[in-house]
């Protein structure tokens, strides 16, 4: 088979996954009939019985692609890096710099997570959204027209500071956009576009050249930037500026209208954060993530369930997925074999969607965990039994196996779930914090462990390696059985409530509140007369 029908024969693969995955989130969203409007800017909203639900921002959809692509890449460039033909310098690389390749990525997302934790807190997350598109830009520049290696290593730290951006604020502007009942399915809506840009990456990279596939990928942080320019600031950012009509301006968009449901969200939104701030406004943040029970235990399972994402061994098999399994001896092509790990990420994810609202997120983070270890433990068998010298030719599926379920059940449960879990976990006021110190033990543990792969290897064998991940796996098994609450279908105040191990005192709006008897001043402000006696004539009861 020629080059050029190999491309179409990858374009054809890609074109079909897209197609299911559209259909698929159409059939599983779609519980009551539908009316779809598309927005310029690359926005769709679904309504149900003529009330906007659900917001899907193809623009954020486009980020998460577009980081699923920087994840994907390695994959199929570092073999074509250490080919004969080496597209940029003269020698081909050696394997201390393909680890670089990989880690690097990592070393960027380490920096860009406070960068732009500071930008969305400070200048709103709409200019960090914008922001994160423009490193992204500029490392798919350098591939494309750079000469040697070291301008490869500039380019994967400049995707990292990307990544970076785009792990921290799509959680944060999803949780503040977004209502109780539907912020899961959207979360798992962008970890299924992050995975389709992985195996973006591993059907079209491995089809066409190195320089013409940099310049497809080119093309997503542009068309990011372009359609972002178009979505409001989030309410809650708003409101904490103190910008009350923008505010209101912006919920109208995003719940497609007016109505009194719309103002009863928006004092309830007021309510909080005055009562949050008239709380801690005699002690600073750090001091509140060090001090406030609640606050600090969140943090805490942010860590843990963000660390032990990387720790899994997940984001070192989606970086040498080829290599590893041109090591298993199967008889699978590496190429096919990627392009198999690809479509069960996918599909994987689209299982996610429904099964997050519905089972919760804390049974999947277990089950996802629990199955990773045990795919683990099978995988180091088969490289102890391979190195030990065991005839393993017709036991060759076993690591295709392996591998597959492993990626099925990172991406069905601890992938998707961590994201939402970082966009509900925290308070608003200390949201974009915690989230980027989150984010940054991810990083941090991302740079270890992709950096570090081959240094282990070499110490302890392949087989070692892959237990020590399950050794992570159950160990976040167990803390997640422990200490990780469920927050189905619950709002940030009720989680934080029960991390406190004492009842909130958050006073929110009944849906029987007659909001048309509170005078208009007070609607917006979240200034309620008697808000703090629960006998007033007015419908408000404490949490």
């Amino acid at each position: 088979m020629d080059v050029n029908r190999n491309r179409y024969v990858g374009l054809d693969i890609l074109t079909a996954v897209v197609i299911l995955t559209s259909s698929i989130l159409w059939d599983v969203t779609a519980h009551s009939p539908l009316k779809v409007n598309l927005r310029f800017g690359g926005t769709y909203r679904l309504h149900l019985q003529g009330r906007a639900i659900c917001l899907l921002p193809a623009s954020l959809n486009l980020a998460t692609f577009s980081y699923g692509t920087c994840v994907g890449w390695p994959s199929s460039a570092i073999p074509t890096l250490q080919s004969s033909e080496v597209p940029t310098g003269k020698n081909p690389v050696t394997e201390d710099e393909a680890s670089w390749i990989g880690s690097l990525m990592f070393v960027g997302f380490l920096c860009g997570t406070p960068i732009f934790g500071y930008i969305s807190d400070k200048f709103g997350r709409k200019v960090a959204g914008l922001l994160i598109a423009v490193p992204a830009i500029i490392s798919w520049l350098v591939i494309i027209l750079c000469s040697s290696i070291h301008l490869i290593f500039v380019a994967r730290f400049l995707s990292g500071l990307s990544t970076g951006g785009v792990l921290l604020l799509v959680p944060i502007y999803v949780g503040e956009i977004c209502e109780d009942s539907i912020r899961g399915t959207l979360g798992s809506y962008l970890a299924i576009f992050g995975n389709i840009g992985v195996l973006f990456s591993y059907v079209i990279g491995s089809y066409t050249l190195y320089h013409d596939f940099a310049i497809i990928c080119l093309s997503l942080p542009v068309l990011f930037l372009v359609t972002f320019l178009w979505m409001p600031e989030t309410p809650i950012y708003l409101l904490r500026k103190g910008e009350v009509k923008e505010a209101k301006r912006s919920l109208e968009w995003f719940r497609g209208g007016k109505g009194k449901d719309l103002e009863e969200e928006l004092t309830k939104m007021s309510l909080s954060l005055k009562e949050i701030q008239e709380r801690n406004s005699c002690r600073s943040l750090y001091k509140d993530l060090l001090l406030d029970r609640g606050v600090r235990r969140a943090l805490i399972i942010g860590i843990a369930v963000s660390a032990t994402q990387m720790l899994s061994g997940a984001y070192v098999i989606l970086t040498y997925t080829a290599p590893i399994f041109r090591m298993t001896g199967s008889e699978l092509s590496p190429q096919v074999s990627s392009m198999i790990v690809g479509s069960l990420l996918v599909a994987a994810s689209i299982l996610a969607c429904p099964l997050m609202d519905r089972v919760g997120r804390k049974v999947l983070l277990v089950f996802s965990e629990t199955v990773m270890g045990i795919c683990l433990i099978a995988l180091g068998a088969y490289f102890y039994l391979q190195d030990q010298g065991v005839d393993l030719t017709k036991a060759g599926f076993i690591p295709v196996v392996c591998l597959g379920l492993h990626l099925f059940s990172s991406a069905a449960g601890i992938g998707p779930v961590n994201m939402v879990l970082l966009s509900e976990l925290f308070l608003p006021h200390v949201r974009s914090t915690s989230a980027s110190i989150s984010t940054f033990v991810m990083a941090f543990t991302a740079i270890v462990v992709t950096k570090f792969y081959s240094d282990l290897n070499n110490a302890i064998g392949i087989y070692g390696s892959y237990w020590c991940f399950a050794v992570c796996c159950f160990l976040g098994a167990i803390f997640s059985v422990t200490y990780v609450p469920e927050t189905k279908n619950r709002d940030v105040y009720s989680i934080y409530a029960e991390l406190s191990g004492k009842e909130s005192s958050i006073i929110p709006v009944k849906k029987s509140y007659n909001m048309r008897d509170t005078p208009k001043e007070y609607r917006v402000q979240g200034i309620l007369p008697n808000a703090k006696s629960p006998s007033s004539e007015h419908d408000i009861c404490a949490h």
